[in-house]
């Protein structure tokens, strides 16, 4: 049984696109999406605790490092995988991700085939392969 999945993420395409080949692909779990400004409130409440967090990293206006930051300085989210999302896959911003936090970075897919191909690779990973904290 898949968990439920935190998504920040301000382009409306993205979100789109991420809900559509998630359900697709079959993903059982369920996704909340948020806009990087509803971050802190969203942290406030237990009740709102996912199973992971996707993390765009083009979190427009704020900063995707600080976003990072701020969910592991949040008790209860020390531990809860956090995957980064970034256009770019420079080797200082993939460093950085880690350094700050990060549990994985994922360069955003460049193509249809490609977005299917990552999402099927990561519910199989996230939710088939590894055990995530409770």
């Amino acid at each position: 049984m898949a968990g439920r999945i935190l998504m920040v993420e301000h382009d409306q395409d993205d979100r789109w696109l991420t809900e559509e080949t998630f359900q697709s692909e079959g993903f059982e779990g369920g996704i909340d999406f948020i806009y990087p400004a509803e971050l802190s409130a969203h942290l406030e409440s237990p009740d709102n605790r996912p199973s992971l967090i996707l993390l765009s990293m083009n979190a427009q206006p704020f900063d995707g490092m600080d976003l990072i930051r701020q969910i592991r300085d949040t008790e209860g989210y020390e531990k809860v995988p956090l995957i980064v999302l970034s256009e770019s896959a420079l080797p200082e911003d993939v460093l950085s991700s880690y350094a700050a936090g990060a549990s994985s970075f994922i360069q955003k897919p460049a193509s249809y085939s490609d977005t299917i191909f990552k999402v099927r690779s990561f519910i199989n990973y996230w939710f088939h392969t590894v055990e995530l904290p409770a």
